[in-house]
């Protein structure tokens, strides 16, 4: 997994096509955010899907972070 403020990307053997909306949660250690907020929910866009290899059933997904809340559990 590789993550940066604008999106995520990861490998996954689920079928995605590129436009496709996604709700992601992630679950985020304090020294990370600095906040006492663990789990954020992100609305999400896939912005491009890439082969992991030739015989591998694995993609590698690269999505675009669209918005996002603080589920009032972790508040």
């Amino acid at each position: 997994m590789n993550i940066s403020t604008h999106g995520v990307f990861f490998a996954t053997e689920q079928k995605v096509s590129e436009g496709l909306l996604l709700q992601v949660h992630l679950k985020m250690p304090r020294e990370i955010i600095g906040d006492e907020v663990e789990e954020w929910s992100f609305t999400a866009r896939v912005a491009h899907v890439e082969s992991l290899g030739a015989t591998s059933k694995i993609s590698g997904v690269g999505v675009q972070f669209l918005c996002y809340e603080v589920p009032l559990a972790s508040i």
